[in-house]
């Protein structure tokens, strides 16, 4: 046999070897799949905070994803409704690729899925939670403050900024929610060692006029009011012509464009609370999130706040990570991470074991004024 013959296996041999490496590295690495159940449609349902987070795990996928893998963002229509939402949760649970659940926005998927998400071990951050479990649980760790806080904090701002004393707080009957808002008063009360608020609890879509008479007879130098922001421009409107010079403080859910445009005539005195670093300010620390939602057309609000918010605090986590990224691993790096801060929040946040998370319990009050909302107060109120 020839010198030639004898190398033509070998380098046969090292072809087929270099093409297979070649194919090896073609094959993209497996996805990390981050999943969300959130309200996308039903009355006041919104896509803004899964919006954000998507961008953010645009962003993160732009720039090579994480350990070269990148981020499939799932999100899940919950409609609004409990079975939809287990059903949601099952998909998502089921589906062993899911590492985490992160910028969702629901009013109640929180209470259905809660022990499903522990016992599947998998953490959900949620950009905005509306419900009780959503600030109770062990696997389930909001950016927003909530309802309930938001509530403590209204109060304070009445109380303690504003200086009234006589308050009142009006709260839609949602359902879930009536016995977390009764906490959150009755817990206020005692901790400022306050006078009671008197708390008025309502069904959506009664008339307003015999609800109104009745809290403006309780002569109250300050209202609280609880509810989101299409009932609350309702109530808004119905109630100032018998309560003209008694402000009204609302929740995070009327900070928004469209609801200082529908009060704009309503007079002085409008007031809510914003979660998160303001976003009609021109403060730098949201210039970058700004950015983006220019650029995706998306409408600035607390829910897209939250929602980007969730991302950045679950991608943190993720790049800080140097090992497998599996569903037991995230679980392990949440429950053990060390309080992440953000510019655009007052407080740090984290993940903690065993539901010890330390959540957002701060607030900015702005107040509306020449239909735009203004800061009303240089300090964050915290409960």
């Amino acid at each position: 046999m020839t010198p030639a013959a004898r190398l033509l296996p070998l380098a046969t041999a090292l072809a087929t070897s270099a093409a297979t490496v070649g194919a090896q590295e073609k094959v993209p690495a497996p996805p990390i799949v981050v999943g969300a159940v959130s309200s996308l449609t039903g009355l006041g349902a919104s896509d803004a905070g899964v919006q954000a987070a998507r961008m953010v795990f645009d962003s993160v996928n732009a720039a090579g994803g994480i350990q070269g893998r990148r981020i499939e963002y799932r999100v899940i229509d919950d409609q609004m409704s409990p079975t939809q939402a287990q059903r949601a949760a099952t998909e998502l649970i089921e589906d062993p690729r899911t590492v985490a659940l992160a910028g969702g926005s629901s009013a109640l998927e929180c209470g259905v899925n809660q022990a499903r998400y522990a016992q599947a071990g998998l953490f959900n951050l949620p950009g905005a939670g509306g419900d009780p479990a959503c600030f109770s649980s062990t696997h389930i760790a909001p950016l927003n403050a909530g309802p309930y806080v938001a509530t403590a904090t209204a109060l304070s701002f009445a109380h303690q900024v504003l200086r009234h004393q006589r308050l009142c707080v009006v709260s839609p009957a949602l359902p879930g929610m009536t016995e977390a808002f009764e906490k959150a008063v009755r817990d206020w009360t005692q901790r400022n060692k306050a006078s009671a608020p008197s708390l008025d609890m309502y069904q959506l879509g009664e008339p307003l006029a015999p609800l109104v008479q009745k809290v403006a007879a309780r002569q109250c130098q300050a209202v609280i009011y609880t509810g989101p922001g299409g009932p609350a421009i309702e109530w808004v409107l119905a109630s100032r012509p018998a309560m003209p010079n008694v402000p009204v403080v609302m929740l995070t859910p009327v900070y928004t464009t469209q609801a200082a445009q529908a009060l704009a005539g309503a007079g002085d005195g409008l007031y809510a609370m914003a979660e998160f670093d303001p976003w009609s300010s021109g403060s730098m620390q949201i210039m970058g999130w700004r950015r983006l939602l220019i650029a995706r057309q998306i409408e600035p609000s607390s829910l897209s706040q939250g929602g980007y918010l969730a991302a950045q605090a679950l991608v943190h986590t993720l790049q800080g990570m140097r090992g497998p990224i599996t569903r037991a691993s995230v679980a392990q790096a949440l429950q053990t991470m060390a309080p992440w801060r953000s510019g655009m929040m007052d407080q740090p946040f984290r993940v903690g074991a065993d539901g010890r998370h330390q959540l957002n319990r701060s607030a900015l009050p702005m107040k509306l004024e020449a239909g735009k909302w203004r800061i009303a107060h240089t300090q964050w109120i915290r409960e």
